[in-house]
């Protein structure tokens, strides 16, 4: 009994031993893998999947690869070898491609185009991310992976070995889909139209059974969507668009606007996008639309794009808005006696061209408006009014008279009318709007080319003298001159007579 008990602690000893140093060679034989993108990208919405392609025994300096017998086929495929050679076959390939990377990311986008479109199971595969830059696989065992990340532009697969124990970092080189929007105009005019294009690129959907690929545009305001450059209104909701992969010619693709106010658009290119798979994935592509400028519009007058993307219709990932500011400017006057009291009653015009100006013509600016605020009008064929006058009283913070919805640029201001007792301004006045080239938002105006730090047009009016007249002192004078006159030529004559006597 005593000899049972010996031996049923020596083979008790002897698992425990065998199953620690199965447990530290497992351990030894595992690793993390950190998989980071680049800067200025996150994962938000995206999913990461790694493949094991080989497995990997490390000893010492000396590593032995062996093939996945899981993925042998398509990796054969992918590297242009039957499937049936060797698993060493497939590994010197590889290692042939360690000069050409050209060739290597060949590989790993055609395995991964397969493995998706045949839906083959992933070794490994995290939760869809939120906004990160880094994801960490842990307890990884040892091998040559494949890491692809969804819903990229295109598929750009990396390739990394496990084969220690701390952890391995792999970049990330696909990019999520995005999109910038521009605008044909720094700054505007009220109801001038601005030409929008959405930049794109076309992306891979391979092994994708349903993809969401859709657009959305807010307006503020002060612009309304119309569908040519000529302000044509949208019938209904519907709404018009152009689109146009890089080479191609335009599409007619219609979006859809939001109910009631129409200052929301939404443009759904899912299918569009699943039909260019074949011949123009990861291409190009724009899309144009219009928006006029409104009697609403400020200075931060501005319309935003974002996308909505996915793979999955219950995991759609929303874009950052691509903002694009338009701003439009104001002109305040200020219009005061020698004294700086506020003047009412002088009624200006606003020209862009000087030789209007000074001819005082009835080429200036239209308006709307009254009490001192007036609006740049939105259609300057039909309006009438081109007269502002100003207040008794402030319009606005230091000034009594404004006009809203310029653009940037250069323009002249003429008095047509002076207020009861003062004299009109002689010559047009010049002022200058610029926009601030790095901050559109701000801006300086200038009078004369002189700068007003308060962005006030300062003019001040004077009051007439009395001219002299002909009558009253002036006749007197002349009369007294010539009596005058008439007495030193009589003298004279009497002089030369007694002479002569």
């Amino acid at each position: 009994m005593k000899k049972l008990k010996r031996v049923l602690a020596v083979l008790l000893t002897a698992i425990m031993t065998l199953a620690m140093a199965t447990t530290a060679f497992a351990v030894e034989n595992q690793g993390s893998l950190k998989v980071t993108v680049n800067q200025g990208n996150t994962l938000n919405g995206q999913t990461i999947k790694v493949y094991k392609l080989f497995d990997l025994t490390v000893s010492g300096p000396h590593y032995a690869y062996t093939v996945n017998e899981q993925y042998k086929e398509m990796i054969a495929t992918a590297l242009g070898l039957d499937p049936g050679v060797s698993s060493e076959a497939l590994y010197n390939k590889l290692v042939g491609f360690q000069e050409n990377l050209s060739e290597i990311q060949k590989f790993a986008d055609d395995f991964t185009a397969a493995a998706l479109t045949k839906n083959i199971k992933e070794t490994e595969t995290s939760e869809q991310l939120g906004d990160v830059t880094g994801y960490t696989f842990n307890s990884l065992a040892f091998g040559y992976y494949l890491v692809y990340q969804t819903g990229t532009k295109e598929i750009q697969s990396s390739l990394v070995s496990v084969d220690k124990v701390g952890e391995t970092t792999v970049a990330l080189k696909g990019q999520a889909p995005s999109i910038e929007k521009t605008a044909d105009k720094e700054t505007v005019e009220i109801g001038q139209v601005v030409t929008y294009t959405i930049n794109g690129v076309i992306p891979d959907t391979t092994g994708y059974d349903s993809y969401v690929y859709k657009i959305h545009d807010t307006l503020t305001a002060g612009l309304d969507f119309v569908e040519d450059t000529q302000g044509k209104l949208p019938e209904g909701n519907s709404y018009n668009v152009s689109v146009q992969i890089a080479g191609g010619v335009a599409e007619i693709k219609t979006a859809t606007l939001s109910v009631g106010d129409k200052r929301t658009m939404e443009l759904d290119l899912s299918q569009w996008i699943r039909d260019n798979q074949t011949a123009n994935k990861g291409k190009n592509f724009t899309v144009t639309y219009y928006a006029k400028v409104n009697e609403k519009a400020v200075v931060e007058t501005k319309n935003s794009a974002k996308l909505e993307y996915g793979n999955d219709p219950d995991n759609i990932t929303m874009t950052t808005p691509s903002e694009v500011t338009t701003p439009t400017y104001p002109l305040d006057i200020k219009k005061t006696d020698t004294q700086f009291t506020l003047l009412a009653g002088a009624k200006f015009r606003l020209y862009k061209d000087e030789v209007d100006a000074k001819a005082a013509n009835d080429n200036a600016i239209k308006v709307t408006g009254n009490d001192g605020n007036y609006t740049v009008a939105v259609d300057q064929k039909t309006e009438k009014n081109m007269d502002m006058v100003t207040l008794a009283n402030e319009a606005g913070s230091g000034y009594n008279l404004r006009l809203n919805g310029l653009a940037a640029g250069t323009y002249w201001l003429v008095e047509k009318e002076a207020p009861a007792g003062y004299n009109k301004l002689t010559a047009p006045i010049k002022v200058t709007i610029t926009q601030n080239g790095d901050n559109k938002l701000e801006w300086t105006v200038s009078k004369n080319d002189s700068l007003e730090d308060d962005k006030i047009i300062d003019i001040k009016n004077t009051t007439g003298t009395i001219l002299p007249g002909t009558g009253g002192m002036g006749t007197i004078l002349f009369t007294v001159v010539g009596i005058a006159l008439v007495l030193i030529v009589a003298a004279s004559f009497v002089i030369s007579r007694r002479k002569r006597a």
